[in-house]
């Protein structure tokens, strides 16, 4: 668009042009959930959102304002994503195939947050901004080095502040956040096994400890030609396995859209949520169902998973992928991230753990991670068609 505003000089053919783009960007927006939420996770939000955001602000200038979506709930639902799913420290919420840093483009979040009149969003492009010695965008992206220019002292003498709510739910999206005020914040989904560079991960969580994360999504490697063909779901990153999630008789999630957690439901004042994955596992797992629960208390986050299965042929295993100095001993495992220290506690008598060491060579992992993360598994001890199995985080 912006080639096509600068050398069309005709002005019914611009017209023409700028009408024939709208349609082909209405089935973006059709596409985005109601909610707002970019399932592709904060790494891919400036290339949905934000070229949103930029195609736009574009439409705006063309039109002289006579055409704006700037006011439309959504669109600032779309923005406002960014704030909610950033962690701290520049980590945030990583499902599917998003890092879990994050270099956040302060410019483009404050001028979107102006033109949808969200004060969360330029307030936090302002906190982004202490962090740096300089606010202007020096990519690739013409138009946002230009844009940037305009607002960068008005970017630095806002008020900084990330200000987001004790409890964000994007209904559509099955994504939930919960925080408290003593620094945790967990994030936690739903879905199905077939979204946008999908993960088979419906209803796994991530948990943060004082902007540090604890119980951690791996995240996604160097893409190559195995990650978008058919050997996709033999990379263990996108696994069930290696989420922090149940494998029900030997048996893990399926990719199909078929396979999804249902059954959510969300209590806000408890920050509760509970959901059923039966239906995300395939019918050789031989579950009827199980509901996994994760409820965020004053100091410490209580995960349950009750189940019912048609048939016991194997061990239950629950997984958690974790990092930093881990200690196991017996009914609890201990976690120590750079000072941020946290423990896991499980039954003894039900649960046999054990922890496995995942080297990473991968560079798109190791830089953020480090060269290697862990595998917990906690084994169940008996065979059962029925039960409930309850975990403890706390911090130690």
């Amino acid at each position: 668009m912006q080639s096509i505003a600068l050398l069309e000089n005709d002005r019914e053919q611009l017209s023409k042009d700028l009408y024939r783009s709208m349609l082909s960007v209405d089935k973006f927006i059709n596409y985005v959930n109601e909610d707002g939420a970019c399932e592709e996770g904060p790494s891919y939000w400036g290339h949905a959102a934000g070229k949103l955001y930029d195609y736009l602000q574009l439409v705006h200038y063309m039109t002289a304002g006579g055409v704006t979506l700037f006011d439309h709930p959504m669109i600032k639902s779309m923005g406002e994503y960014i704030s909610r799913s950033y962690a701290g420290n520049n980590w945030v919420v990583n499902f599917a195939d998003a890092s879990a840093k994050f270099s956040a483009p302060e410019s483009l979040i404050y001028r979107y947050g102006k033109a949808v009149k969200s004060n969360e969003m330029m307030g936090f492009a302002s906190y982004l901004a202490q962090q740096k010695s300089s606010t202007v965008d020096y990519g690739i992206d013409f138009f946002r080095v230009l844009e940037s220019l305009t607002c960068n002292q008005e970017l630095k003498n806002y008020t900084a502040a990330h200000i987001t709510p004790d409890v964000t739910v994007y209904p559509e999206t099955q994504f939930y956040y919960f925080k408290n005020n003593n620094d945790f914040f967990l994030a936690a989904k739903g879905g199905y096994n077939a979204e946008s560079h999908n993960h088979n991960d419906a209803g796994t969580f991530s948990l943060w400890i004082d902007k540090t994360p604890v119980l951690i999504d791996a995240g996604v490697g160097t893409y190559t030609r195995q990650t978008f063909g058919p050997e996709r779901y033999s990379i263990w990153t996108m696994r069930s396995n290696y989420h922090n999630l149940p494998s029900v008789n030997g048996v893990e999630q399926k990719f199909g859209k078929q396979y999804k957690a249902t059954d959510i439901l969300v209590d806000e004042k408890k920050k509760m949520l509970s959901l059923n994955i039966a239906p995300a596992y395939p019918e050789e797992a031989s579950v009827k169902q199980w509901v996994r629960s994760y409820q965020l208390k004053t100091r410490e986050l209580i995960v349950k998973d009750k189940f019912t299965l048609k048939s016991a042929l194997q061990s239950n295993e629950i997984h958690f992928m974790l990092w930093g100095d881990i200690n196991i001993q017996e009914g609890k495992v201990n976690i120590n991230v750079a000072g941020k220290k946290a423990t896991l506690l499980y039954d003894k008598n039900t649960f046999e753990a054990n922890i496995e060491t995942i080297p990473l060579p991968d560079v798109r992992l190791s830089r953020v991670w480090g060269k290697e993360i862990y595998r917990l598994t906690l084994k169940a001890k008996k065979k059962s068609v029925r039960g409930e199995y309850v975990y403890r985080i706390v911090v130690s």
